[in-house]
């Protein structure tokens, strides 16, 4: 069993049986915006701390502790946070020629 260190994730280090190709963990502030972005994979958020509302695909929801956030791949989706947050988030399984990061409709640049 492979341990993958946050600050060290190369996708060879992910074992080929793994669902999970990226991971990470937010620190949001009050006010903070993530703008509607999709990604080439699902995308699982799951919030430890704070509240906040997220829009995927023109619903909105409120979220808060507990709560995890299923988006597939494709959607687009974005969060306002309304109450200091941590959140963890997790990439599903990138497909052939799929990139880490956020991607904009509009854009073809990534973050």
């Amino acid at each position: 069993m492979p341990v993958i260190r946050v600050n060290d994730q190369e996708l060879e280090k992910f074992p080929n049986w793994s669902e999970i190709n990226h991971y990470g963990i937010n620190h949001l502030e009050v006010g903070q915006e993530v703008p509607l972005h999709y990604h080439s994979c699902n995308e699982y958020w799951i919030i430890i701390s704070g509240r906040g509302i997220c829009t995927t695909e023109g619903d909105t929801y409120e979220i808060g502790p507990g709560d995890l956030v299923l988006t597939k791949e494709g959607d687009e989706h974005s969060l306002i946070v309304t109450e200091k947050m941590t959140a963890v988030y997790i990439y599903g399984v990138l497909p052939p020629g799929g990139s880490i990061g956020y991607l904009y409709r509009d854009k073809t640049t990534e973050v």
